[in-house]
Parts: C-alpha cells; sequence; structure tokens
C-alpha cells in the first residue's frame, strides 16, 4: 500500500513538472524579436506576448508568464498594440500574419483617400472612434479584436478620452471622413501614451 502511495505521489510530481510550459520571458520592453531570455512557467500559466509597433515597422514588446492572459489587439496604422496568449512551448516569439480582411484607415492629412490596412491574427472587427487632447478630436481608424471592442475602456483607464468608438465587421465598414493635419500629428503622442498605459497595466496585472 505505502509502494503504491509513493507512486501515485512522484507520478503526480513529475507529471506537474512536464505539463508547465517554458516561454520567452523579458518584463522590460525590448526591441522586437531581441528577446532570448526563457522561464519555466508555473501551472495554469500561458505564454503571453505584449508588442507596440510604430508606422515604421519599429516596435517593443514584453514577454512573460501568464495566469490572466487576454487575446487583443487594435492597429491604426501609425501604431498598433497587441497582446496574445499561446499555449505550447516558446510560442510567444511570433508575430500574427494577415488574416485577408482589410478595413479604412487614416494615414495622411485626411481619412478621404480610401487608403486601406490588411488586419492581422484575430483582428476581425474595423474600428472608428475619436480620441481628445487639450480641447483638438481626432479621429482613429483601423483594424481590432473583438475583445479589444469589447474591453477599450479598460486599456484608456480614463487618462485618454476616447469615444464615439464603433466596431463592424471587417470589411472595409469604417468609411472614410476628412481629418486635419494638425489633428493627424497630435494622434502619434496620444496614441503612443496610450500603450505604454496598457503596458504598465498589464505589468500591474501579472
Amino acid at each position: 500500500m505505502a509502494l503504491k502511495i509513493i507512486s501515485v505521489v512522484l507520478f503526480t510530481v513529475f507529471f506537474s513538472e512536464a505539463v508547465t510550459l517554458m516561454c520567452y520571458k523579458c518584463t522590460t520592453p525590448v526591441p522586437y524579436g531581441t528577446c532570448t531570455t526563457t522561464a519555466n512557467c508555473s501551472q495554469n500559466e500561458q505564454c503571453n506576448s505584449i508588442t507596440n509597433t510604430t508606422y515604421h515597422g519599429t516596435g517593443s514588446s514584453n514577454k512573460m508568464c501568464s495566469a490572466s492572459c487576454a487575446n487583443r489587439s487594435v492597429n491604426v496604422g501609425m501604431l498598433s498594440y497587441t497582446s496574445q496568449c499561446c499555449a505550447s512551448d516558446l510560442c510567444n516569439n511570433t508575430a500574427d500574419s494577415s488574416n485577408g480582411k482589410m478595413c479604412y484607415i487614416c494615414i495622411d492629412t485626411n481619412c478621404s483617400t480610401n487608403r486601406t490596412l490588411d488586419c492581422k491574427g484575430d483582428e476581425d472587427k474595423c474600428i472608428t472612434g475619436t480620441a481628445t487632447l487639450n480641447g483638438v478630436n481626432t479621429t482613429l481608424k483601423g483594424c481590432a479584436s473583438k475583445n479589444f471592442c469589447d474591453n477599450y475602456n479598460v486599456l484608456v483607464l480614463n487618462l485618454i478620452k476616447i469615444y464615439n468608438v464603433s466596431c463592424h465587421d471587417a470589411g472595409l465598414r469604417n468609411s472614410a471622413q476628412s481629418l486635419t493635419q494638425g489633428a493627424m500629428l497630435l494622434l502619434v503622442p496620444i496614441l503612443h501614451m496610450l500603450f505604454s498605459i496598457c503596458d504598465l497595466f498589464y505589468e500591474v496585472l501579472l
């Protein structure tokens, strides 16, 4: 009987070790694709990657083990924010690929040029919204995941006012409208601040 108990205990210990994941872990933001540090996660944790990318393709990412991971993504062309969760060893070091959907985007001095953006990963919504900074309204357009659309107030944390947000199934549903050059220039610092806040929010939660 004692032998059976010992066998069960040993099996449980070794099985528990076997089912934990190994993930890339860089809790301080590093340039995308440069995180090489790995860590063994605890039970019930997934691999998580949080990435901020600029219009010119440069960006930074945080990678970690997470027990409260959530997939969410938004891309307005010049800046994007993505949180990816996965459940296989070292899976949090890959980028989402295009999913075949497209949305209109504001990319130059106005939104009337019918420029489009390829959506990626689980971005299955076209998003339109307004951000306000110092009394100036700035239009946001691009791709977003359903989870982002449902929870955008959580990401803003009431520090940046974003309102009139609407999300539609991706397929060029966020039609174009004019945008002044001054408002467009203000969009970059607004969103940079927003996504920096997102990183801090997730670090606090994790």
